[in-house]
């Protein structure tokens, strides 16, 4: 270990020296043009020590660390990488770069007004989009109004902003009562609160919905919202056994149709491992699959734990339920938000697709809404 001071604040640290030299910051050590590595670990000897180290200050320029390496090696790192790059340093700035509301009903409709955008103004201007990815980010959910109801202007406005995520069901899909699919959705019938894609090992990031048409002897279909991460708090306050089983136990989701079978075991509550904080609701009663991952002498407990979760789900003060008119989208966190749906009469379609988890938060982090 060197032991190092920063030569402003002089806050002490210990850097382990090979980290050290694996993170030289030179053009020999990695590519500028890729940002990737140029050497692997086996390169450098497992030994490798550093000979000489001293802080060097250049005019005005950032205090920077010249160490001498055993290997024959010279790097060069400001103060800043180093001290920034540190575990606590992360978690600092994880929760801190990123303001989550959690709401209730009464919270999402005092700002509703936050969630509301118009394709047009999206269409003439970044600053709008960037300002519907940090709402996007902070809500978990939006809508984009002024939209033509065809599959055509949902795929455009929703392309204004992310690529689509393709599955079996396509990247943009249209549904209704004809059940082209071996999903509920396809139907009628009332759909509870759920989150999509539990039996795929990568869950949609983000999902789209856009009601074409609702006519005939069109009654019901109201859609419903709940904000995951303000239940999983609520959760963890008032039921904090039932929350540490639920991170922990995995539960299988299934999919099955003609020529296709999906499978995926998680927990239904995934946490980040460095912040605590929620990182996946993972809920959906129509996919679980046979539950054969638990004791049975464990059982009992589970059961309990899942009611406790659903109790406070389906709390009515949690649900924020909106008719979803032709001409408005509504956009949500997948990992986040649970959506379901009241059962409806007459013909009624929906245009809808999904956004991959990574290619939402690649789009969040360059616009510097997220670290």
């Amino acid at each position: 270990m060197l032991h190092l001071e920063h030569p402003k604040t002089g806050k002490g640290l210990e850097i382990n020296e090979f980290w050290l030299r694996d993170h030289c910051r030179c053009g020999e050590c990695l590519n500028t043009e890729t940002n990737q590595r140029r050497l692997d670990l086996f390169d450098l000897p497992s030994d490798v020590r550093a000979l000489q180290h001293n802080w060097e200050k250049r005019a005005e320029e950032e205090e920077q660390l010249v160490v001498l390496w055993s290997d024959g090696h010279r790097s060069i790192y400001t103060s800043s990488f180093i001290f920034d790059s540190q575990l606590e340093q992360l978690i600092s700035r994880r929760s801190k770069s990123t303001t989550l509301t959690t709401w209730n009903r009464s919270i999402v409709l005092q700002n509703e007004r936050h969630l509301r955008f118009s394709l047009p103004q999206l269409v003439a201007s970044d600053e709008q989009v960037k300002l519907l990815i940090a709402a996007l980010v902070r809500y978990g959910i939006i809508f984009i109004d002024d939209v033509a109801p065809t599959p055509t202007m949902t795929e455009l406005a929703l392309r204004r902003c992310f690529p689509l995520m393709k599955t079996f069901f396509g990247e943009m899909w249209t549904f209704s009562d004809r059940q082209d699919h071996a999903d509920t959705a396809y139907t009628q019938l009332y759909l509870r609160s759920h989150t999509d894609n539990t039996y795929f090992s990568d869950a949609a990031g983000l999902q789209a919905l856009h009601c074409i048409e609702h006519s005939g002897d069109a009654a019901g279909g109201e859609n419903f919202f709940v904000d995951g991460l303000h239940v999983v708090h609520e959760l963890k306050r008032s039921y904090p056994a039932a929350y540490e089983l639920l991170c922990r136990v995995p539960v299988p989701a299934e999919y099955i149709e003609q020529g296709e079978h999906h499978r995926h075991t998680a927990p239904i509550i995934r946490i980040d491992p460095l912040t605590g904080e929620l990182l996946q609701l993972r809920l959906n009663i129509y996919d679980r699959a046979v539950f054969d991952t638990l004791p049975q002498q464990q059982m009992a407990e589970f059961y309990a734990s899942l009611r406790q979760l659903l109790q406070l789900v389906r709390d009515e003060q949690q649900q924020w339920q909106v008719k979803l008119q032709p001409g408005s989208i509504v956009l949500f966190d997948n990992w986040r938000v649970l959506h379901g749906r009241h059962a409806y009469s007459g013909r009624r379609t929906m245009s809808g697709a999904y956004v991959q988890r990574t290619d939402f938060q690649s789009k969040a982090r360059t616009l510097g809404i997220i670290e």
